[in-house]
């Protein structure tokens, strides 16, 4: 069975799972390297993140759900979920007998930074950082050189295309346009689109610098003064459901 075929027929296996869990297909990937992964992203429909965020209808739940009161709930698929269509979906596929050779199937939300499956999917998010790799070096009309990549922030989508304003992405969370124009790339060039989620490194408070004092003359018999030890106490970080 072709890589497509087997794409088509795990996302109508996928599908009424998904949807028995409130839930919907975003995309399907099969990965080849060494054993066979197959991996199925589920993401809850934009009108229940926007419910659940309490946002308004018809606001852009790409745009505001980052600021609702509590975004990861909003936005995002439980694990429960994910296990349950795992399971089902596990045994599904044996029935089916599809696959012949050993392979690993993961169901997983999409995540910050995550695969677009199609050009329709990025249109939610226009003004954000993504990534395009490119099916071979390529080169857009009025770009310098060809690329394996394009990373750039999303200007515009088309049925058939993708623009990007070239640029990227500092150690400090700052996006640094590049010195050219907007290139257009060609969705059927395109073999992986992604959003970059950009983590803004918290600025550290300026320091003073520090005034020498006068040594004062010891004294006979007085304590000395030793250094103190500031304890510095460890939280856990909290681990957040995310897809690859």
């Amino acid at each position: 069975m072709s890589e497509n075929s087997l794409k088509e027929t795990v996302t109508r296996l996928a599908e009424p799972l998904a949807q028995a869990q409130g839930l919907e297909i975003w995309g399907v990937e099969i990965a080849q390297a060494g054993r066979t992964t197959v991996r199925v992203f589920v993401d809850l429909p934009p009108e229940v993140k926007q419910a659940r965020a309490g946002l308004p209808a018809g606001s852009d739940p790409a745009a505001d759900l980052e600021d609702s009161a509590d975004p990861l709930a909003a936005r995002s698929a439980t694990i429960d979920q994910c296990e349950e269509i795992s399971r089902q979906l596990g045994l599904a596929l044996e029935v089916e007998d599809l696959i012949e050779q050993a392979y690993v199937l993961e169901v997983s939300t999409p995540g910050f930074n995550r695969l677009f499956f199609s050009p329709g999917q990025m249109r939610a998010y226009l003004g954000d950082m993504v990534e395009l790799r490119m099916v071979a070096a390529f080169a857009p009309e009025n770009a310098p050189a060809a690329r394996r990549a394009w990373r750039g922030v999303l200007r515009e989508v088309t049925d058939s295309a993708v623009r990007l304003a070239p640029a990227s992405v500092s150690a400090e969370g700052d996006i640094c346009p590049e010195a050219m124009d907007e290139v257009l790339v060609p969705w059927d060039m395109v073999r992986r689109a992604a959003r970059i989620h950009v983590f803004r490194q918290p600025q550290k408070p300026g320091k003073q610098p520090a005034r020498k004092a006068a040594k004062a003359p010891a004294q006979a018999g007085a304590p000395k003064k030793g250094k103190g030890g500031s304890g510095k106490s460890k939280h856990p970080g909290r681990n957040e459901a995310e897809d690859i």
